[in-house]
């Protein structure tokens, strides 16, 4: 079987799918080298719901396989001395991806970077701030609910739990519409908009 060809591929692709995060790492590494060799059109075909997709396709789509390659090229992520300390989930493994190396390397010290965390944790690190010393109060406030909601909603299973967070989080948008319209910021805000469309 040619190496040029998706059929080539898929078994050594679905092997890999079995294991944990070395697996995930290799997934995304022969995807790369798929990528890299396959024949124009080849490629796609790896991958589940393509209309000529190879006899066993992966248990994937594209999308996914994007995201596995990007952790496989993360140098830090991807570093065998690394894995102890890394989630077994590829979505988690995203996240961190697509922090910087040095966060990735103080995450892990620091012991915020761990086998059990989350997706939710992991994006709250994405949207942790780095805080600058005259960073406006509005911003620190609108990064620190944007990192608490993160942290917090993939804790959540129940649909009564995101409904009741969901409410909480209306609620409070309430007040700031309130607070906003003591402040004329309604008003400016239309005029904002329709100097941007003029």
């Amino acid at each position: 079987m040619k190496k040029t060809t998706a059929d080539y591929w898929a078994p050594r692709i679905n092997a890999e799918c079995r294991k944990s995060v070395e697996g995930i790492l290799n997934v995304g590494r022969h995807l790369i080298a798929a990528k890299e060799a396959c024949e124009h059109g080849e490629f796609l075909r790896l991958f589940k719901g393509h209309e000529n997709a190879v006899s066993e396709p992966v248990p994937f789509a594209v999308r996914f396989g994007e995201m596995l390659m990007a952790v496989a090229s993360n140098e830090i992520l991807s570093n065998a001395q690394h894995s102890a300390h890394l989630p077994q989930s590829a979505t988690t493994l995203y996240e961190l991806s697509r922090l910087d190396n040095e966060q990735i390397v103080a995450g892990i010290k620091a012991g915020e970077i761990t086998p059990d965390m989350t997706r939710a944790e992991a994006s709250a690190l994405r949207a942790d701030p780095v805080q600058k010393p005259d960073q406006p109060p509005h911003e620190e406030m609108a990064d620190a609910v944007e990192k608490a909601v993160s942290r917090f909603v993939g804790r959540l299973n129940k649909p009564q739990e995101f409904l009741y967070v969901r409410r909480r989080l209306e609620r409070l948008i309430e007040f700031i519409s309130e607070m906003e319209a003591e402040h004329g910021v309604g008003r400016s805000r239309k005029q904002i908009a329709r100097a941007c469309a003029g």
